[in-house]
This record gives structure tokens, sequence and C-alpha cells, in this order.
């Protein structure tokens, strides 16, 4: 039997919820094997939502179908399958240890930035002091004649 069809989130949770009144909601649908309410490190309160581990994956389906957009405690649960965990991704959305070369091209980027589009292919690299005429760069560039204060509209 695949666990990952038996595991549900349940967001918007009350954040006075307890393990035992989410086993109890879940328990009229077929065991309840685990109920896991994450918490903050560093409060230690909870933080909204929950993962229910069913013992089959028809009494989660059943679950689901019941208890998405019911109330609960006041608040209107949202029930969905749990995705997999992903341990190779970063915590805290950096960029990891992966290093990335620079393109030849200029400084890489997203589109309008000094190097301009795809890595800054089709340009040629600037140097210091070189103004362009790209209208579509962030900063700089264009005529520099217009002396209005703004800096950004030129």
């Amino acid at each position: 039997m695949n666990q990952q069809n038996q595991k549900l989130y349940v967001g918007n949770l009350n954040f006075d919820a307890n393990e035992d009144q989410v086993k109890e909601l879940f328990g009229s649908f077929g065991g309840v094997e685990e109920v896991k309410i994450v918490m903050d490190r560093y409060s230690g309160r909870s933080r909204g939502f929950a993962f229910v581990r069913m013992d089959s994956s028809d009494s989660a389906g059943k679950a689901k179908e019941a208890l998405n957009g019911q109330p609960f405690q006041g608040k209107t649960l949202v029930i969905d399958w749990a995705r997999t965990e992903q341990r190779d991704r970063p915590a805290f959305g950096g960029g990891g240890t992966e290093r990335r070369e620079r393109s030849p091209g200029g400084f890489g980027g997203g589109a309008g930035g000094a190097g301009g589009g795809a890595g800054g292919e089709g340009r040629p690299r600037r140097e210091w002091g070189d103004r362009g005429g790209d209208r579509g760069e962030r900063r700089g560039g264009g005529d520099r004649g217009d002396r209005s204060g703004n800096f950004y509209n030129r």
C-alpha cells in the first residue's frame, strides 16, 4: 500500500486545535494512523496546518472529499493530498552550494538588466562609462541631456 496516497495536508487549522481533536475529526472516515500538527520552532505555537495519515487511500479520499471547505473550530479547512518531502531544497530559499558560471555576454540576469535577456547573449559586454542606448535598462542609458531629476523615467 502506497503511504503517500494515505497522507493529507490540513490547512487553515485553528491555532488552538490539538492532535486529539484532529484525529477525532478524521476518525469518522477510517482509521487515523498519525496526526502531526506543525509547530513553530521559536514560539512553540501551531503554524496553522497539519498532516494526517489515514489507514488506507480510500479512507483518505473520503475524508478529503467530505472535509475540504468545511468549518472546524471557527475556520474553513483546506484539505489536499500531501506532497512528497523535498530534502534537497534549500531551507530558506537560498541558492544552495551550486555555483553558476557567468555568461560571456555580460552580467547575466533577468530581462532589462545589464546583461539583457537570456544571460546577455547577443549584446556586447558593457564597459565602465558606457551609457548604452537601450531604454529598457533598469538604470542609466539614454540621453543624459534631460536633467529633470527623474532618474527612472529616462
